[in-house]
């Protein structure tokens, strides 16, 4: 990882090892987490966008009387139902990976102890931000954001993974439902 760094503009020295600050490497660190999440919430969007779609055409094709399982053939009608409930579930997912979290546990315990979280910023006076960002080692704040941005970016990648992997088995199921007409 520290290699794929130097690539993105880090100096090495001439041993091959980093020589950076370390609160350098933490901010590089930092944005590229920041980076994976926007990417996770685009293809969430994606996902949800897709996925409501269905939903929505399902649903107009079924109360329309229109719908792609044959109602006489009991399998058909399982499938329709069944592929409509795994893409609602698929759904919910990408939903869960766009949802903003809020979460106050490992940002510190008081909204001054931490100057990286928007949500502790806000409560800052801006004279006494501007002190903290001057005298205050900023690199156990930036470590534990790097920790808590990590574990958003994973939980928001796996709910991503799973979005697809559902929308996968249910239009699945609603293509067979249409077929065995």
């Amino acid at each position: 990882m520290l290699k794929s760094l130097a690539l993105r503009g880090m100096p090495e020295t001439t041993g091959g090892e980093m020589a950076a600050d370390p609160l350098e490497t933490a901010w590089k660190l930092q944005a590229g987490l920041a980076d994976s999440t926007g990417k996770a919430d685009a293809k969430a969007s994606f996902a949800l966008a897709v996925q409501s779609t269905a939903l929505v055409l399902l649903g107009v094709l079924t109360s329309a009387g229109k719908s792609p399982g044959n109602p006489q053939h009991g399998i058909s009608l399982v499938l329709l139902w069944a592929g409509a409930a795994i893409l609602a579930c698929g759904a919910c997912c990408a939903a869960a990976a766009v949802s903003p979290n809020l979460r106050k546990e490992r940002r510190g315990p008081h909204p001054d102890d931490d100057v990286l979280f928007f949500g502790h910023l806000r409560h800052w006076d801006p004279t006494e931000l501007e002190a903290a960002l001057k005298s205050k080692d900023l690199l156990p704040n930036l470590s534990r954001q790097i920790v808590v941005m990590s574990e958003i970016a994973w939980t928001k990648h796996r709910r991503v993974q799973w979005s697809f992997a559902l929308a996968a088995v249910g239009s699945a199921a609603l293509g067979l439902a249409a077929i065995l007409k």
